[in-house]
């Protein structure tokens, strides 16, 4: 799925250019090739790669055999290339020395021998009326030819675009170019960043022309070699009504693992926690929750009989006084299984809030094996802080950030609430 302001772009009459620029490995081949794919029947598309043989394409992006095999035949269609030929200028300006041919004092460029991709161009637009051509990349036909990619780019726009003959996508492999941007229509980058053992990968529209842009930064991936633009709502969640039931179906994917670690990282909101822990409780059956530090046991109490758990044992510690107590003296001795399922009952899950285990006992030194005692009889759920090492005894790690604005389940799901609008959650991929 590409971002739909992209789609109404191509959409509107007329010819539109688009401009994609990126770091290598971003997803600038994927998008456009995925463009072409939306396209494909509503328009005569062509992808022209000036880095990659067809053969190489097609392995990689299976999916794409129809647009790239398709090679259109020479035709003499009508099609001004006024601004093509004008590229002898390149001669006087020292850029060009081969294929020129002298007319009396007139030198003449054999500009079709010099850019057959061009001429080849040229030939498929002028046998369409509804063509979309990509060319990638631009600055592989600059270096292969010695021209300014800006030069290409212009003769493009002017002879194929403006005249309203097609669409043009240029993808760039240059990110600095603001020399060459203001040619096109339209102005698209991404970018990528690694998070934790993933690629956090976002695209920015900087500019379509005649195109609303109603959102310009998305978050993508490119999961099974396409591209999908991800559709969501910033995220917000009334503390009174948690949108539980969906953090149980996540649960249920889990339910194989007898310790699983979220590791949470900054800024995740606490309401999402909270919601974590009273589905835990609603899956699970008894529950025994050391909460995190930032979390008081009181207010998630009353939240989780707000939402109908009556089977949740909250462990005290500090001046939070309770039943069950946490002393600091010994975590082993303190949480052993018998003194546990005294206080839970029979089959019971323990969640454990990985700050407060080391506020407690200043270290986690013994966290390993309390895990490993515990999960033999017991499922173990961590709650653990960026920077915490728990270490071993843990079957599955899901981490949990926060990407412009939503939270994210890093390899499982990226979802977004609006609130008091629960049938809004979204569960897409993300890698």
């Amino acid at each position: 799925m590409i971002p739909k302001e992209v789609a109404k772009f191509f959409e509107n009459e007329g010819g539109h250019s688009l401009i994609i620029k990126g770091e290598p490995g971003s997803g600038k081949t994927t998008l456009a090739l995925e463009i072409l794919e939306q396209f494909r029947k509503k328009k005569e598309v062509m992808y022209i790669s000036t880095r990659v043989a067809d053969s190489t394409l097609i392995s990689q992006f299976p999916w794409v055999k129809d647009i790239v095999r398709y090679k259109p035949q020479k035709n003499n269609g009508e099609i001004s290339r006024k601004h093509l030929n004008m590229l002898e200028g390149l001669i006087e300006e020292g850029f060009v020395k081969e294929n020129i041919s002298f007319d009396g004092d007139e030198a003449i460029l054999e500009v079709g021998e010099l850019l057959p991709e061009l001429e080849t161009i040229y030939d498929f637009v002028a046998s369409h009326k509804n063509a979309l051509v990509c060319i990638d990349s631009i600055d592989g036909l600059s270096e292969k030819y010695g021209i300014p990619p800006e030069k290409i780019l212009f003769t493009l726009q002017k002879d194929i675009v403006e005249s309203g003959h097609g669409s043009m996508i240029f993808v760039l492999e240059e990110t600095s170019t603001r020399g060459i941007d203001y040619l096109a229509d339209g102005v698209i980058s991404l970018s990528h960043e690694a998070k934790n053992r993933f690629w956090k990968r976002v695209l920015v529209i900087h500019k379509l022309r005649g195109a609303v842009i109603d959102k310009p930064r998305y978050l993508y991936t490119l999961s099974g070699g396409r591209f999908t633009a991800l559709d969501y709502s910033s995220f917000s969640m009334d503390l009174a009504t948690p949108n539980v039931d969906s953090l149980i179906s996540l649960l249920q994917d889990y339910s194989r693992y007898r310790c699983l670690n979220f590791e949470l990282g900054d800024g995740i909101p606490k309401e999402l926690v909270e919601s974590l822990i009273i589905a835990i409780a609603k899956y699970s059956g008894n529950v025994v929750v050391i909460p995190p530090l930032f979390y008081p046991g009181d207010l998630l109490e009353t939240q989780a009989k707000n939402y109908g758990v009556e089977n949740m044992n909250v462990v005290g510690f500090g001046s939070d006084k309770r039943e069950m107590y946490l002393e600091g003296s010994d975590m082993l001795v303190e949480l052993a299984f018998d003194v546990l399922e005294y206080h839970a009952g029979k089959n019971f899950t323990v969640v454990i809030g990985v700050d407060t285990m080391a506020h407690v006992y200043k270290n986690l030194n013994d966290l390993p094996s309390l895990i490993n005692n515990l999960k033999h009889h017991a499922k173990v759920v961590l709650l653990s802080p960026e920077g915490y090492n728990v270490g071993g005894g843990i079957d599955y790690t899901i981490h949990m950030d926060v990407m412009e604005d939503i939270p994210v389940i890093m390899g499982t799901i990226a979802y977004g609430i609006t609130n008091h609008d629960l049938k809004s959650l979204k569960l897409l991929p993300l890698v």
